[in-house]
This record gives structure tokens, C-alpha cells and sequence, in this order.
């Protein structure tokens, strides 16, 4: 009897040593396990996780940032089970920016719930205006000289084929009456004369010790030596006139639905294509 208790006993620490490795291997893996009842406790440290793991790159309150997009939507091109969900955050994405994050299972799970929050307070974000007629405010007022939206366009501004899914309706009408509100690094640009007198501009593509990389108007690449500069300077305002004053508000509304309708599509809308 004593000796079979003793077995027994090695057997159960055995166990107590066994599931809690399994259990990190578990999500490591990124197998999903079932999804807890989440509480607004869950949620709160969802919060945190995505403040300190995500807000660099999807934007601190998930409407989209310089790498990321907008996650505030509820449109997710990988997916938008929460199975899919669980898959990204603990996988990646192949050949994009977006990593696996060593999470346990239930932190996961946190972020996962508290991005359904977000989705879920921003669904009654509607956009008021008509995207058909958005799309003509958009042409007759010469947006494509300047940005492609899935078509062809201009090289001078960001490509919009997606921004619905990267920006918010606030931040898209911020965007046509404030430009300079918020100008991405990419989009600052050189203006600069060279030692023999001839003007350079152009978006500041790339920056080194010795020279510049722009993007001119017309949309071809030019590398400049800045020991061919008598003088260079970078403007971080943005290129884009503000269209305050400019439209009515109905034409301003009309243009922010288009926009917030050219959205990325997802892995299924790609095979239903």
C-alpha cells in the first residue's frame, strides 16, 4: 500500500508539472483554445496589452496608424472570427509588418475582447453622406491628380485604395480641411537648389549621410548628392490644400463616405471574387 501511494502521488506531480507546459505550448502554437466569458476586467487589460504591443503601429486608440490599419472597423483582411483573430495575433502575418506576439492563451483573448469593444462602439459610426456622389466631389475636384484609388492617379499624395479601412471618419474629414493636422514622414518634401541653380522638388523618399531620394511630381525617381546643394529644406507641412471653405458640407460629407468606402478586401471577398 505504501509503495503504491508513493506511486500514486509521483504520478499526480507528475500531472501538476505536465498541464501548465502544456498549456504554454498551447498557445504558443496558436492554437486557440475556447474563448473565456470576457468582463470588463478582461477588457481593461486587453486595453493595456494593446496600448504597450500594438498602439506603435495600429494608432493608440486601433484606428490605424503609419504601418498599421484601422482595426476599429470590424474589418479584418486576414479574418474577423475570433478564430482568425486569435491566428494573427499569435502568428503573424507572412511577409508584412505584423508579428506574432508571445501572449499567453488568455491575454490573447484580452486583446481579442477588447477590440470587439472598440468594434462595437464604433459600429454606430456611420458615415452621413452618399459615396456615389462622394466619388464625383472626388474627380471634379482633382483628387486623382495627386492620389490613385485602385485606379490610375498621381504619385504626389498617399494611395487611398484603402484608407477606409486605415482611417477613421473623423481623421478622413480632418485630413480635407486640416492637411498639415497630422503629415506622415513619407510625405514631407525637399525643395532645394543646386550649386549650378536648378530647382529640386520632390517627396522626400529617403534620407542618408550623402544624399536624398525624391519622388517628382511627375513621378519619377531622382537621387540628388547633397554636396550638389547650395541649399535644401524639408517641409513637413503637407503638400495638399485645405478644402476648408471650399465645399459645402453635404459635398464634404458626400466625400468622406467615398473614402471611407475604399476599403482593403478580405481573404474571402477575394475568393469570391
Amino acid at each position: 500500500m505504501i509503495v503504491w501511494s508513493i506511486v500514486f502521488m509521483r504520478f499526480r506531480f507528475s500531472v501538476i508539472l505536465f498541464l501548465p507546459a502544456l498549456a504554454v505550448l498551447h498557445a504558443q502554437h496558436g492554437s486557440s483554445p475556447d474563448r473565456p466569458f470576457s468582463t470588463p476586467d478582461d477588457e481593461a487589460a486587453g486595453a493595456r496589452s494593446f496600448r504597450s504591443q500594438c498602439a506603435a503601429c495600429h494608432g493608440a486608440d486601433a484606428t490605424g496608424g503609419v504601418v498599421g490599419p484601422s482595426l476599429a472597423t470590424g474589418n479584418f483582411k486576414s479574418g474577423g472570427s475570433d478564430e482568425a483573430l486569435f491566428r494573427v495575433i499569435t502568428k503573424g502575418i507572412p511577409g508584412t509588418a505584423m508579428t506574432a506576439f508571445p501572449l499567453n492563451g488568455r491575454e490573447v483573448w484580452q486583446l481579442i475582447a477588447y477590440l470587439r469593444a472598440v468594434n462595437i462602439s464604433k459600429a454606430a459610426e456611420q458615415a452621413k453622406g452618399d459615396p456615389t456622389k462622394g466619388e464625383q466631389v472626388f474627380n471634379s475636384n482633382g483628387c486623382s491628380n495627386c492620389h490613385t484609388n485602385g485606379k490610375a492617379g498621381g504619385f504626389v499624395g498617399p494611395d487611398l485604395s484603402e484608407i477606409g479601412s486605415r482611417r477613421s471618419l473623423a481623421q478622413l474629414e480632418s485630413s480635407i480641411l486640416d492637411p498639415n493636422a497630422d503629415v506622415d514622414a513619407d510625405y514631407w518634401s525637399l525643395k532645394a537648389r543646386t550649386k549650378t541653380g536648378q530647382t529640386v522638388a520632390g517627396i522626400r523618399l529617403n534620407e542618408d549621410m550623402t544624399s536624398f531620394q525624391i519622388r517628382e511630381q511627375s513621378g519619377r525617381l531622382r537621387s540628388v548628392l547633397k554636396t550638389d546643394l547650395a541649399s535644401y529644406e524639408i517641409a513637413r507641412t503637407s503638400p495638399m490644400p485645405s478644402f476648408k471653405g471650399k465645399l459645402s458640407n453635404g459635398d464634404l460629407q458626400d466625400l468622406v463616405a467615398y473614402l471611407a468606402s475604399l476599403r482593403a478586401r478580405t481573404n474571402s471577398e477575394e475568393r469570391g471574387k
